[in-house]
């Protein structure tokens, strides 16, 4: 028993020193990618080029892409700085607990695990037992939005900036279908001897002059408008031991990137972004959403694993 007991402690201390080092790291990168622009720009700004370049083969060659960095991904820093910062607080925790045998940390470290613990247990519940809760709450703050901020291809606010690059990349179009679009108050639907039923981003190809009969008469074979965003990101992360975690963090950035709108813009204002500026943020908004489902993961195999190993030590 005491040998299972030495084992079970080192095996903690072990775990506890690569989350102590995770936790720095996301500390580290999240002070950096906040306060450092600087430093980073010699990192992205071959990519900027690049894309410049290509915007620039297409015709577009009168606009910049300068922008901070700090200014588009700063609510994934801060992100980064508590996540880190969470990780540092446990794994101190957790270390003087196991390595120290100090009670009272013990105590506290095996409290803040259990509660993390506890609530993932009535979410994973909840969201098996009544999906239609969560998915139902999450489509009912998404909409109203829709009609009211969506601009279509050309839009410069947040909300048209994310469901264009949504349609694109997921291949879908609206959160249900195209119907969600309908009657969007800012969205212009009526061109010469066309009126369009589905945003040009939700065409499988957009279309390159003024001949928009992909949006104007949809079918199958040119559009992805019966396709549901939600259901396509729902099926992507529905699958392997840590789905609920993954969905769950989708629904963080979901109401991160709402309850953040007006900052992000402003910042578009400032910027005055042009197709070519509104690339690199879709690329932006693809590391973004990427980046938060491994901090995701991350935080899951934590709780997972020093839950199930440390708190018998």
């Amino acid at each position: 028993m005491g040998c299972l007991l030495t084992v079970g402690r080192i095996f903690c201390v072990v775990v506890n020193l690569l989350f102590l080092i995770i936790g720095l790291i996301l500390f580290a990168v999240g002070i950096i990618v906040k306060f450092g622009d600087s430093l980073l720009k010699s990192y992205y700004q071959p990519i900027i080029d690049n894309l410049e370049k290509s915007l620039k083969e297409a015709g577009y060659s009168n606009a910049t892409l300068d922008f901070s960095l700090s200014d588009i991904v700063g609510n994934l820093a801060l992100a980064f700085i508590l996540t880190g910062l969470f990780l540092l607080i446990l794994t101190i925790f957790g270390l003087g607990g196991a390595c120290c045998k100090v009670k009272c940390m013990l105590i506290i470290y095996v409290v803040m695990l259990s509660t993390v613990l506890a609530g993932q247990i009535v979410f994973i519940i909840i969201f098996y037992a009544k999906q239609e809760l969560i998915s139902d709450k999450i489509k009912d703050n998404l909409k109203p939005a829709i009609q009211t901020d969506f601009q279509g291809l050309n839009g410069t606010n947040v909300v048209s900036l994310s469901w264009n690059f949504v349609n694109q990349q997921v291949k879908c179009c609206g959160v249900d279908s195209y119907r969600d679009f309908t009657g969007a108050s800012q969205w212009i639907i009526n061109y010469p001897s066309q009126t369009l039923q589905t945003p040009l981003s939700c065409c499988k190809e957009l279309p390159s002059d003024t001949n928009f009969s992909c949006a104007s008469a949809p079918t199958d074979a040119t559009n992805y408008w019966k396709t549901s965003c939600f259901d396509e990101l729902d099926s992507v992360g529905s699958w392997g031991s840590n789905s609920a975690s993954i969905n769950y963090s989708r629904i963080c950035v979901v109401y991160g990137c709402k309850k953040k709108q007006s900052r992000h813009e402003r910042m578009i204002e400032l910027y005055q972004p042009t197709i070519r500026r509104k690339a690199v943020i879709y690329r932006l908004y693809t590391v973004h959403f990427c980046i938060c489902d491994i901090i995701a993961r991350y935080i899951s195999d934590q709780i997972m694993i020093q839950g199930l190993f440390c708190e018998c030590s």
